[in-house]
């Protein structure tokens, strides 16, 4: 078991990659407290978890990451569940799409107070654990478009690129006591949130599936499994990487193949 006894938060942990980590985690005996805004639906995750038989431990706190005081709650009821936070998963997000000139500022923030406050919260918070134990490793959710720009997603491109930013310069100040930060980045992954968009856009699957060199769509567990690595003491070294989880399609140069000549 890679991640036994490990205190674990995930954040974002009642709905696709979320979900699943919380599975993988717990699956690697780890104690894990997992948080969203849903009551019902994390609730119902945490006896899924439960259910399945895993070695770890799990809990549900409901909390919305973008409020200061429910963070707060959550990292006092985390040491008072299990002790101090070792690996914290920044994994909530919300995703707006959008031209600069048609987002309205509400929409923006919405983003911002998300995708960007929700993981400066949680590290302000539970970083004083790592201290305490001289100990931790933070994983941020970045993604693709926090490495390269999409059309028609300022808010949520900005609001990642600045994740691994913040990544690296969590990396730089911690470092020398002994708490590594990394974020992963992936492409387009199979969860609600995209399925609905195929559903209201069948034709987008296939675009999709053919952009990305490996010609598929990646499954929750490939991101989890990337996090339980980064999470375990295998991955000791690694510290300020953001690495996509992509099937590759962040090493085109997005020109068009064009076939040799014949002489």
């Amino acid at each position: 078991m890679e991640l036994k006894d490990k205190v674990c938060v995930i954040t974002g942990g009642t709905s696709g990659i979320g979900e699943t980590t919380v599975h993988r985690f717990v699956e690697e005996g780890a104690k894990v407290v997992f948080c969203g805004r849903r009551k019902e639906k994390g609730e119902k995750v945490m006896q899924d978890v439960i259910n399945a038989g895993y070695p770890g431990e799990v809990r549900f706190f409901q909390c919305d990451v973008s409020v200061p005081e429910e963070v707060e709650k959550l990292a006092a009821y985390t040491k008072e569940e299990f002790g101090n936070c070792e690996v914290l998963f920044t994994n909530a997000g919300i995703h707006r799409t959008g031209k600069i000139h048609e987002v309205t500022l509400e929409q923006w923030n919405s983003v911002m107070k998300v995708d960007l406050q929700g993981v400066f919260l949680c590290c302000h918070y539970f970083i004083p654990h790592m201290l305490e134990k001289n100990y931790g490793t933070i994983i941020n959710m970045s993604s693709v478009s926090g490495l390269a720009g999409d059309y028609n997603m300022i808010a949520y491109n900005t609001a990642k690129g600045a994740i691994t930013n913040l990544t690296r310069c969590l990396a730089l100040d911690y470092a020398d006591k002994g708490i590594r930060a990394n974020s992963v980045c992936p492409g387009t992954i199979a969860t609600e949130i995209t399925a609905a968009t195929f559903k209201a856009d069948p034709a987008s699957y296939q675009q999709f599936v053919d952009a990305y060199p490996v010609h598929f769509i990646a499954d929750p567990v490939d991101v989890a499994n990337l996090c339980v690595f980064l999470a375990s003491r295998k991955a000791d070294f690694i510290n300020g990487a953001n690495i996509p989880i992509d099937g590759g399609i962040l090493a085109h140069t997005g020109q068009p193949y064009i076939p040799d000549g014949e002489e």
